[in-house]
């Protein structure tokens, strides 16, 4: 049993690093929200806003041998629509899964296009109680 949900983080290079949480499916938009608050202030260096994001997510559970994994343009197991974070664009956007097979994804097992894109300060003030910086 598990609430399966992956988080994407677009690197400038074009990668997605997706981070898996078998239990991470629960107020999960709340949580992402929060993370990428918590990294706000390295928003213009997308590989410290995503160690920042991620760290945050994860929380105590790094010394734990399950519940999170790591993906390079690739989902895990999933039951939920996946949330990507582009902090060189700085949005956010939901994608639906796809199937593994289709070479024309840019991670693999989720669909190119989104169902919907929003900047990422209207996605942390609609998500999170989290003050951002001005």
């Amino acid at each position: 049993m598990g609430d399966r949900a992956n988080f994407g983080f677009v690197q400038p290079n074009g990668q997605t690093i997706v981070l898996y949480g078998h239990w991470a499916g629960h107020n999960m938009l709340a949580n992402l929200a929060e993370a990428v608050a918590k990294a706000q202030p390295r928003w213009s260096d997308p590989s410290y806003a995503t160690r920042i994001a991620i760290s945050h997510m994860i929380g105590d559970g790094w010394s734990m041998e399950t519940g999170w994994g790591l993906h390079v343009n690739e989902i895990g197991d999933n039951e939920h629509k996946i949330a990507i974070v582009d902090f060189t664009q700085m949005t956010f956007s939901l994608h639906t899964e796809d199937s593994f097979y289709n070479l024309d994804n840019k991670v693999r097992g989720m669909s190119n296009e989104p169902l919907f894109v929003m900047d990422l300060r209207t996605f942390v003030e609609k998500y999170t109680d989290v003050p951002l910086l001005v």
